[in-house]
């Protein structure tokens, strides 16, 4: 069983943790089983763990560099990482409130960070997590950095709130210290900072990923794009458009919401020849409207393939039968196999910790720790410079960190298509 998240939805109170488990059978139910609410020892006890006093890595430094070519840099097996999450530790929220979702969603991502420095750990990387309460307050934030640990730190994640992560990021620019904003949360373009990296994908390599896998086609039948004119599709267009620098795709264009005559659009011909529909909107009803439309188009025997985005996840209502049939193909950045060996593991190293299923956000805390761990070990803090334009595998997301002239984005985009009532990722 596939599972994914609606990865391009801030972290707030509505649909928090969104798992397919409509008809879907087999495979490990990752989110649905999980215990109702979040457990008080879920969370750390103070606002920063652990108090350690930090040694003097530089001089270490200088002293492994007289050993090393001068280019290569130094840096020493011992790592602390500062990990700013809104706990509000001490307090209790209403379940269903906004703060206890807030609560609830990072708890599971500290979770899976700790799951994380227990693997580091066996592999031989000593990283000392230091973990802080931001509440999702800008002051407060700036208090913490404040502390004379800070400058020390060989990586900041975190905070999440806009006013807060502007701060770390000043901070983090400032003392050369690399920074991840771990989920969607703020536009990218209102920091300028080499050393922050964003962890979601922004729509336009949505919109790139969809172009690069219709490139690949040796033939196809009519690519439609349905188009909505809406921020979202105008971001996705602009990756899609950008992928085509070398070669370009034929494709007709249409309004979403206009009128639809799919058999004189579509091609039919051979079995191999599949007329490609792309409608990158998060409207539900001209998302479903639409595929009704090419209701009598499939039964006449027309090769169809949609083309949607994450955000169909959280229908209220989704046209299941039509992503059936048309072998919807979603664009995600992030998604769970049951199937999977690495997943698997993970799974089942949570249980055997914590007693009950992990969440979507501990997945992405185990897989952000590890990927952030093993590249401090490899490059120390300087990694920044080290990792961009290279892919990189993880179990739930993957990583493909460009820079973009202000901040370091990820841009891999993962393709997931339903068949037979469930979804299977495509390679």
């Amino acid at each position: 069983m596939i599972s994914a998240l609606n990865h391009r939805q801030q972290l707030s109170g509505n649909k928090l943790f969104v798992v397919l488990f409509f008809l879907i059978i087999g495979g490990i139910a990752c989110s649905a089983s999980r215990k109702a609410g979040y457990l008080p020892n879920k969370r750390p006890a103070t606002d920063s763990v652990p108090q350690t006093q930090i040694p003097d890595k530089q001089k270490q430094e200088e002293e492994i560099k007289k050993q090393k070519y001068a280019d290569v840099p130094a840096f020493v097996n011992d790592f602390h990482v500062a990990l700013f999450l809104p706990f509000y530790v001490n307090q209790e929220f209403a379940p269903g409130s906004y703060n206890y979702q807030v609560v609830e969603s990072v708890s599971d991502y500290y979770q899976g960070v700790l799951l994380a420095l227990d693997k580091l750990k066996r592999d031989g990387i000593i990283v000392t997590l230091h973990v802080y309460d931001s509440r999702k307050d800008s002051m407060e934030t700036v208090r913490l950095l404040s502390k004379p640990e800070m400058p020390s730190m060989d990586l900041i994640i975190g905070p999440l709130d806009p006013g807060s992560f502007l701060a770390a990021s000043a901070f983090s620019k400032t003392h050369k210290i690399p920074l991840v904003a771990p989920f969607l949360m703020m536009d990218k373009d209102v920091i300028d900072n080499p050393f922050a990296f964003f962890c979601s994908p922004k729509l336009e390599a949505y919109g790139n990923r969809a172009a690069t896998h219709l490139l690949e086609k040796k033939k196809t039948g009519t690519i439609l794009y349905l188009t909505d004119n809406s921020k979202t599709d105008k971001a996705f267009k602009k990756g899609f458009i950008e992928a085509q620098k070398d070669k370009k795709l034929r494709v007709t264009e249409r309004l979403l919401n206009g009128e639809l005559n799919p058999k004189s659009l579509l091609v039919k011909g051979e079995d191999s020849l599949i007329n490609y529909i792309l409608i990158p909107s998060d409207k539900e009803i001209l998302v479903n409207g639409a595929l009704r439309a090419f209701r009598e188009a499939e039964d006449e025997g027309y090769k169809l393939q949609v083309i949607g985005l994450d955000s169909w996840l959280d229908f209220r209502d989704p046209e299941i039968e039509h992503w059936n049939k048309m072998h919807a193909l979603i664009a995600t950045a992030s998604s769970q196999s049951g199937v999977d060996s690495a997943y698997r593991a993970f799974y089942h190293a949570f249980r055997a910790r914590y007693q009950i299923p992990p969440g979507d956000f501990a997945l992405k805390g185990y897989d952000q720790m590890l990927f952030f761990g093993k590249a401090l070990l490899t490059f120390g803090k300087h990694f920044p410079k080290y990792v961009l334009d290279t892919h990189f595998d993880a179990i739930g997301m993957d990583y493909y960190w460009n820079f973009n002239g202000k901040v370091v984005e990820n841009k891999s985009v993962r393709l997931i298509y339903f068949h037979q009532y469930q979804f299977i990722p495509l390679k």
